[in-house]
């Protein structure tokens, strides 16, 4: 397990597409390919940061997960993006902490909740003001009221539809690294959001990265 060894790795940020990756984007060495995803080194006075874009799914991001940890990002993993709000007072443009990742279809009840690690989540929620929300993590996008009404059913409070948050979370609770994550609202999750989510992406997508500059300063002060 990598979590004894947590204080000399590096930090791992994993978002599905290219946009998500903010001033990220574009900058870094690759120093793995295995499988076909590329792992890349951003250096920083901070330290370094490893980088993955999964692509989109729940297998896409524990592929990723387990490849930035295996590249050294045992310091901790950080999951940035967009997401669809699921319940009232979220509005496209806010920022949301995950404060529990959930396997929304999966047909199992055990290991379908992970929780982020609380000094990461409460750390990022000094940095970036935001509400806490349940990640409802889904195998497809949430596109019309009744697949929102399946996918958060049975949970109350605030909640958001995305498709990585858990099974990164999973792998990163498997290897013992802490994760956390922050994902902007694009969306809310029903008739016409497909539309929603293509108007606001460009605007939207990488405000969760950018924020992580000022967390890594947060986490190592």
């Amino acid at each position: 397990m990598h979590g004894s060894n947590n204080a000399g790795g590096s930090v791992g940020l994993l978002c599905a597409l290219p946009g998500e990756l903010g001033c990220w984007g574009g900058r870094g060495e690759v120093i793995s390919s295995e499988g076909g995803l590329e792992v890349l080194r951003v250096r920083e006075a901070e330290g370094d940061v490893l980088v993955c874009v999964a692509g989109v799914g729940k297998v896409a991001a524990a592929r990723a997960a387990e490849a930035l940890i295996r590249a050294g990002a045992t310091r901790g993993l950080l999951v940035v993006g967009t997401c669809g709000a699921l319940s009232r007072g979220l509005e496209a443009g806010d920022l949301v902490h995950c404060g529990l990742a959930v396997q929304a279809d999966l047909g199992l009840v055990e290991l379908r909740e992970v929780s982020p690690d609380p000094r990461l989540l409460e750390a990022w929620e000094e940095e970036v003001e935001g509400k806490r929300a349940e990640f409802l993590t889904a195998d497809r996008a949430v596109l019309s009221p009744w697949r929102r009404w399946r996918t958060r059913r049975g949970r109350s409070g605030h909640c958001v539809a995305e498709m990585e948050t858990a099974a990164a979370g999973a792998c990163a609770m498997a290897w013992g690294v802490p994760w956390a994550a922050l994902r902007a609202v694009t969306d809310l999750a029903g008739w016409g959001s497909g539309q929603a989510f293509r108007k606001r992406y460009p605007v939207h997508a990488g405000r969760a990265a950018d924020s992580v500059t000022g967390l890594l300063t947060r986490i190592r002060e």
